[in-house]
């Protein structure tokens, strides 16, 4: 049971249930990840990441292209909204909670 993050920058839950390396980018074998970087208020933004080649939002990972810079009326860029953010508190009840396997797995850098 993890019961602190100190040190770590990045948690990343990954999920390759589906992945088969020959089909990862344009095939339909896609790997994903959600990411949970850490603030410097102490808090953790949550995005999203795929192994495909296809435009993926990080802000709510889906695969659509909802990026619009400067004419968003939201601070991410995104229409689809801002970023997620959790407590330390929140994140360590995920990480516990999370049950690894060969295919879903947590990374921490």
């Amino acid at each position: 049971m993890k019961k602190n993050l100190n040190g770590i920058k990045r948690v990343r839950f990954c999920d390759y249930t589906s992945y088969e390396a020959e089909k990862s980018s344009n095939g339909g074998c896609y790997g994903f990840w959600k990411d949970y970087n850490r603030l410097d208020d102490g808090n953790w933004e949550v995005s999203y990441g795929t192994t495909a080649d296809f435009e993926y939002c990080p802000v709510c990972g889906s695969f659509n292209e909802h990026y619009e810079g400067d004419d968003c009326c939201y601070d991410s860029g995104y229409s689809c909204g801002d970023f997620e953010t959790v407590t330390e508190e929140e994140l360590l009840k995920l990480i516990n909670e999370f049950k690894e396997t060969d295919d879903e797995y947590i990374e921490y850098k």
